[in-house]
């Protein structure tokens, strides 16, 4: 089974057209929503969209969001993405195929044409050390 994790702090109006997308492309997977001590409608919007959602106690980070994720999820594959809208779900699929030709562990990056703008995407190049071709 595949577990989609969506590690989420305040993304109550991302996830509104995320969790949905989610669904239409992935109707058999478990999506859980790792509600990192949001105050918006974060909690709402999973109940709403008939997605999992666990908790934190407070915000404790995105990394300790991933590590509850990655204890709570069912699934034997798992795919975290951001919950902020940013990448596409469709693209779960491009992953996907490359575990079938035999990698244990796949990561997807960005080209300049997946960042969010320009002004990300030059962050991203700096904290990365060189632009991606």
């Amino acid at each position: 089974m595949l577990s989609i994790i969506l590690p989420a702090k305040n993304e109550a109006a991302a996830l509104v057209d995320l969790l949905p997308k989610l669904r239409r492309s992935r109707p058999d997977a478990e999506i859980l929503v790792v509600d990192d001590g949001s105050t918006d409608e974060t909690a709402r919007i999973c109940r709403e969209a008939g997605v999992r959602s666990v908790r934190q106690p407070y915000s404790m980070g995105n990394g300790a969001a991933i590590k509850r994720g990655a204890r709570e999820a069912g699934g034997d594959i798992l795919v975290f993405m951001d919950a902020d809208g940013q990448h596409d779900p469709v693209l779960i699929e491009r992953l996907l195929l490359r575990l079938d030709e035999g990698y244990d562990m796949v990561v997807g990056a960005r080209d300049w044409s997946g960042q969010a703008g320009v002004s990300r995407g030059l962050a991203n190049t700096l904290y990365n050390g060189s632009p991606r071709a």
